[in-house]
């Protein structure tokens, strides 16, 4: 090949490099130029769905367009998850959930056909703890309490279902502490889970917050630092168990979103924050949700840890492994 052929072609291909670039920077600073169709793999009514609402209208006036609710629930969220892989990585698709659902479905089930790699974290919005709560009047008053009993008697325990990040914390505590329990899954719901302890059909519920651990003694949480909304209650960290379960309801999308798109959405919603945090904050601790806005650097990290620890616990409790 001549030397000057070699130089046109070399000119060729970065011609052909500036004008990606300078596409993505025109699709950014474009963006958006119509509405944004938001997934939420569940039901309306939902955590996601409350999540969801607590900065939408602002950002929608930020954005300048409409953010369109899609509810497609189905399969614990794989319906939801898998319609938004197969879309355009453009920012119009944007999938809404709780980190959990891109983490234990592909871990835990065979036929996800999807795991977190082919999503692209955006932006972090709130999330919630799993708290371990007993009967108020339970001679259980501290965890310490619970586990030298549980040593000692075969405790029953509720969640939400199994193989799901209730029953994975709670098998994460017995293994690291030294006792066994019995697992009693309500796949209807938290509410349920809480309702066999109050009824005394089992000892302990852990699962998330639904408001009911009112009436409940909190015995401690599975989370990086103390909660909020109770701040008296001790972390498993701090009691010398290192597990976390906060699930982070967030913003995805399809692998190959540009990184100006999602900085975008992220900054309509840092501004919303800073200007309505008493409002937000409020409305969130209501549905018992913790503001935690994340970049999607922050949010990607979180979630990549928290994959790295729930395929590890699921390894040792013996579950399926994609």
């Amino acid at each position: 090949m001549g030397r000057n052929k070699r130089s046109i072609i070399f000119i060729v291909e970065w011609v052909m490099v500036l004008m990606v670039g300078v596409s993505v920077v025109s699709a950014a600073s474009d963006y958006p130029n119509r509405y944004i169709d938001l997934i939420i793999p569940y039901g309306p009514g939902g955590a996601t769905d409350v999540a969801s609402r607590l900065f939408k209208d602002k950002v929608e006036q930020i954005l300048g367009q409409p953010i369109v609710f899609s509810y497609k629930p189905g399969a614990t969220g794989a319906v939801g998850a898998l319609y938004a892989k197969g879309s355009k990585p453009d920012g119009y698709t944007l999938l809404m959930v709780s980190t959990t659902t891109l983490i234990l479905p592909p871990l835990t089930r065979k036929g996800a056909d999807y795991t977190m790699e082919d999503f692209a974290p955006v932006c972090g919005i709130t999330y919630i703890p799993q708290i371990f709560c007993v009967k108020e009047d339970s001679p259980y008053k501290t965890m310490a309490d619970f586990i030298q009993a549980a040593k000692a008697k075969r405790m029953k325990y509720s969640t939400v279902g199994a193989m799901g990040i209730s029953h994975i914390c709670m098998e994460a505590l017995s293994r690291g502490a030294g006792f066994q329990a019995i697992h009693v899954p309500y796949t209807t719901g938290g509410a349920a889970a809480m309702t066999a302890v109050l009824g005394g059909h089992v000892d302990m519920s852990v699962c998330g917050p639904t408001g009911m651990e009112q009436q409940l003694r909190i015995l401690a949480v599975a989370q990086q630092k103390r909660w909020a909304l109770h701040p008296e209650v001790p972390t498993l960290k701090e009691l010398g168990y290192p597990i976390s379960g906060e699930a982070y309801f967030s913003f995805w999308a399809p692998k190959g979103i540009p990184k100006g798109i999602s900085d975008k959405i992220y900054g309509a919603h840092k501004k919303v924050l800073e200007e309505n945090k008493e409002d937000i904050t409020k409305r969130a601790n209501a549905a018992n949700q913790i503001v935690s806005l994340l970049d999607s650097e922050e949010l990607g990290k979180i979630s990549r840890d928290s994959n790295e620890f729930f395929k590890k616990m699921i390894e040792r409790i013996g579950g399926p492994i994609k």
